[in-house]
């Protein structure tokens, strides 16, 4: 059973997975999906062009130029567990965008940047990967400043059989693949890191989208808590 398999063994898995498939990653069919699933979580973000942005296990950086495209003062950061992928992503760097990218070979339960150094963490169809996924949760907190704003894309086990069936599946057989959570229960692992505002922005199934026949979708935004005066406040309000 997939579940035997401990932490170095997954990394491992994945980060030897990630590099054999790095230099195809952006010509298969899915790769239209893997796109449209970075867009529609940059979507759930209030852009202010002074802002940074970490994407967590960005694979080859698509998410991350998007982002720097829309940051005239800000940077956009990406780190994947893959060198490959990281390879991959700075050899797409954007020359006009050079100096506002960053990409980085890490994991996500190790983040390497700073406390308080984003104004937005956001995590695409990677999420079901993490052996310690409260500790990936608390890592993303450490690294958003107050206020500062958290997006999760993920596969939804419960909005149908079929996405249910195929995460016992990859349970059983895939050693990189920990599981996809039931969207109660993602929801509640992001309030226990310690994030607020916690909102289920998007939750649908969708079928034949983006080269992909069938989905079940969950989309989370949350922020870091705001303290003033003693009370509790989200930033902007």
């Amino acid at each position: 059973m997939n579940d035997s398999f401990n932490r170095e063994t997954r990394e491992e898995y994945n980060r030897d997975f990630f590099n054999r498939w790095a230099g195809k990653y952006d010509h298969f069919r899915i790769s239209r999906w893997f796109r449209y699933t970075q867009e529609l979580t940059l979507q759930q973000l209030d852009w202010r062009p002074d802002g940074k942005l970490l994407d967590v296990g960005c694979g080859t950086g698509h998410a991350v130029v998007v982002a720097a495209s829309r940051l005239p003062q800000g940077k956009a950061c990406g780190i994947d567990v893959s060198p490959a992928m990281v390879g991959a992503a700075v050899s797409k760097i954007p020359r006009e965008l050079a100096q506002r990218m960053e990409f980085r070979e890490a994991g996500a339960e190790h983040i390497p940047y700073d406390d308080n150094e984003f104004d937005y963490v956001i995590c695409t169809n990677s999420f079901h990967h993490y052996h310690q996924p409260q500790q990936a949760l608390g890592e993303m907190r450490r690294v958003l400043k107050a206020g500062g704003a958290l997006v999760i894309f993920e596969n939804a086990p419960d909005l149908s059989l079929y996405t249910w069936v195929w995460d016992k599946v990859l349970r059983m057989f895939e050693k990189g693949h920990v599981r996809y959570y039931p969207s109660s229960e993602l929801g509640s692992m992001i309030k226990e890191a310690g994030f607020d505002d916690v909102k289920l922005r998007v939750f649908k199934n969708e079928i034949w989208k983006h080269g992909k026949l069938f989905a079940s979708i969950q989309v989370w935004a949350a922020r870091v808590p705001v303290k003033s005066n003693g009370s509790v406040r989200m930033l902007g309000e």
